[in-house]
């Protein structure tokens, strides 16, 4: 009963840890509790879940906002934090170094107005973003995350939108996963009680008729 309703909580977790990845200093944080949300959730779910079936279906229906949930919250974060605390400064593209693993990925180098060296570290950019292109870069002056552009900053909403739907996609798939393990559970254990009764009759109405013989 508790591992049940501790899943709610588990689908929770990765939506937390995404929303303080931006955070420097939360980094550490923020992983563990997507590992110990995403760990937990897949527990749960796989031993609440009487069937083979139904956990390999439960596995593919939560596969994708387990992944999601996090990664968009991260961005609707960053966005929020940039949009309430940022300042706006113009900028040139310097370079646009791509990265390619299982997605390909890409970092712009820029270099501010007034400036005459690029900016230290990288932009998360796209493949349109051109070496002498003009941006506006939004960057928090403390450093509490990292700058963004701000076609970036202003697609908060979208992100947050994301972030919600796969939250509530995550939530929904889990729990009706363990809601159908249970019936199935249910529906097993009355079969059995109910075969047992009948074989408790049979074997009782054998004897008496044995015993009038």
């Amino acid at each position: 009963m508790l591992t049940a309703l501790s899943v709610p909580v588990a689908a929770l977790l990765p939506l937390v840890g995404g929303v303080l990845g931006p955070l420097r200093w939360m980094l550490v944080p923020s992983i563990v509790l997507c590992l110990v949300g995403v760990v937990w959730l897949l527990v749960a779910v796989m031993s609440l879940s009487p069937s083979a079936v139904l956990r390999g279906v439960a596995l593919a229906l939560m596969f994708a906002p387990m992944i999601a949930t996090p990664l968009c919250a991260m961005q609707a974060s960053q966005a929020l934090v940039l949009q309430a605390r940022g300042v706006s400064r113009s900028a040139v593209v310097t370079r646009n170094e791509a990265h390619h693993g299982k997605s390909t990925t890409y970092d712009c180098t820029v270099r501010y107005d007034g400036s005459a060296a690029p900016a230290p570290g990288a932009i998360s950019c796209g493949a349109d973003d051109r070496v002498g292109e003009r941006v506006q870069v939004v960057r928090d002056p403390a450093g509490l995350v990292d700058p963004e552009f701000d076609w970036q900053v202003r697609a908060a909403r979208a992100d947050i939108a994301f972030a919600v739907m796969s939250e509530i996609v995550l939530i929904l798939s889990s729990v009706l996963a363990v809601a159908v393990g249970a019936v199935i559970h249910i529906v097993a254990r009355r079969r059995a009680a109910t075969s047992y009764h009948t074989s408790g009759d049979a074997q009782t109405a054998q004897l008496r008729r044995s015993s009038a013989g």
